[in-house]
């Protein structure tokens, strides 16, 4: 037997509850400052060996992201075009760096 009609009639007297917000105008006002600041700084993909295993990291101005990898050297090339790409098409905002 199911009590879902009766948890339906004890909440029927309470009110619904707002929907959420989706964005705040603090959110926004952060991304806006992240994509101004990540268009003026100069920005590269980098791939570089430890040994016989290839990482790749972004490098925006004096800060980096951690080390992606490890890879195969070809990997690691493969990894680094797609990363410009990516980084040419939306910026670097969502990156997260050190």
């Amino acid at each position: 037997m199911s009590t879902l009609p009766q948890e339906l009639d004890a909440v029927a007297g309470l009110p619904t509850p707002a929907p959420a917000q989706h964005c705040s105008k603090i959110v926004e006002f952060a991304e806006e400052i992240a994509k101004e600041e990540s268009d003026e700084m100069p920005t590269s993909v980098e791939i570089f060996a430890d040994g016989s295993r290839w990482y790749c990291r972004v490098r925006r101005g004096n800060e980096k992201t951690r080390p992606m990898g490890p890879y195969t050297k070809q990997q690691a090339q493969r990894i680094q075009e797609v990363r410009r790409a990516l980084i040419a098409k939306r910026g670097t905002a969502r990156i997260v760096f050190e």
